[in-house]
């Protein structure tokens, strides 16, 4: 592929649309049922998601860098400081986008940000320990790189540990693509037995993981009056009268 990819372009490479197809099954069946609300997406050079949702509370907007193409429409702004109001978005989808950029700790404060209480982050990417992993290093030398290939391979637990500092609280990851890395459609068409397999004994080398976490909602404790009588220091119990006692 000589350009990046796109949701509204068709992808001739059988490897890129068969990563697409499964990476983006996998991002749709973490969504929250009954999606409601703004969905911010920051594909890089990935294909946007196609939401598939049968609703009109469900808005999609897509959120591009300041030299990225513009393939969708949507804002163009910084990556570290995002044009949207915070605690506005129900759910923020980042497709390898933390693996195009060098410190991906302000892209994810931005994501934390612009989430509301109890929104949910979606964290797509390449495992670096899987054959997917080792395709990126040898297209990161090769004469021919695909330009969607990962930039900076970002494992499970590096993000498990970023977002460690941020009140998020990772819910679930899921992985897939067991089968090698090859353009060729006899190669993805007879090791499909691998998927099945892969997922059952090897469930952590996929070749993508989705990563789902959820913006916890900070409550201020609750004070709790405790009402009780003041004590009267130095008061003394009333004397009865004199003829009283003496009646």
């Amino acid at each position: 592929m000589s350009g990046p990819l796109s949701a509204t372009t068709p992808v001739f490479d059988p490897l890129t649309a068969e990563l697409a197809q499964v990476e983006q099954a996998q991002v749709r069946a973490l969504l929250p049922p009954g999606l409601q609300g703004t969905v911010v997406q920051v594909p890089g050079y990935w294909p946007l998601l196609n939401l598939d949702v049968r609703s009109d509370r469900a808005w999609s907007l897509m959120l591009a860098g300041p030299n990225a193409p513009m393939v969708a429409p949507g804002l163009r702004g910084d990556l570290t400081a995002w044009p949207i109001a915070s605690d506005c978005a129900a759910v923020v989808i980042l497709l390898h986008i933390l693996e195009q950029v060098d410190d991906p700790a302000p892209l994810l404060a931005e994501a934390e940000r612009v989430l509301m209480p109890s929104g949910r982050l979606l964290i797509a990417g390449f495992n670096p320990w899987s054959l997917c992993g080792l395709r990126g290093l040898a297209e990161r030398f090769g004469s021919q790189s695909r330009h969607w290939w990962p930039q900076h391979l970002r494992s499970v637990s590096e993000l498990r540990q970023q977002l460690s500092r941020l009140p998020m609280q990772v819910e679930e990851v899921t992985t897939a693509f067991f089968r090698p890395p090859l353009a060729r459609h006899w190669v993805l068409n007879r090791t499909g037995v691998m998927e099945r397999l892969g997922s059952r004994l090897l469930p952590r080398a996929g070749g993508v993981y989705c990563l789902a976490a959820s913006k916890r909602r900070l409550a201020a404790p609750t004070l709790r009056l405790m009402w009780q009588q003041p004590s009267v220091y130095g008061r003394r119990p009333l004397r009865e009268p004199s003829w009283r006692v003496a009646a």
